[in-house]
């Protein structure tokens, strides 16, 4: 993630009411960006369609906003209003972010974690019945077991 900048953000002051609210727009693919950007797998936009689970779970709020209200004791500056309803808007993002991020990448393990028992046991099913397999093969090949013998 290259980080949220500032000049990105919409900002909106209200010097009467001594206030500054940011607004983080277009969030709403923020993880999926992140995960195409650090993958260098390229089938792995498949677990993520809009349409999947797995893609339902990895959409963020379309904007996050962060206020700041200056104190009647303190002197009202806007620029500072800015940066702190930036850092707060910020904050929210990211932790949203990370909460959805480390959900999709556990929930994904835990998936490809089921697989591998369901493959291994498959395999352990096969090699329990390797023998009657190669008696049947050997009964259509017309090859005698040593049993038999």
């Amino acid at each position: 993630m290259n980080g949220i900048k500032m000049k990105d953000c919409r900002f909106y002051v209200d010097e009467d009411a001594r206030t500054v609210v940011c607004v983080i727009p277009n969030t709403e693919n923020m993880v999926r960006d992140f995960i195409d950007e650090h993958n260098d797998w390229p089938d792995v936009s498949i677990w993520y369609r809009s349409s999947s689970k797995l893609g339902k779970m990895l959409k963020m709020p379309y904007s996050f906003s962060g206020k700041a209200v200056c104190s009647p004791d303190d002197n009202w500056d806007v620029e500072l209003g800015k940066k702190l309803a930036f850092s707060r808007a910020k904050d929210k993002c990211y932790k949203s972010f990370f909460k959805r991020a480390n959900h999709y990448v556990q929930t994904v393990d835990r998936r490809l974690g089921d697989m591998i028992t369901i493959f291994n046991d498959f395999g352990m099913k096969l090699e329990d019945k390797r023998d009657i397999l190669q008696n049947e093969i050997n009964d259509y090949m017309g090859v005698s077991t040593e049993e038999e013998e």
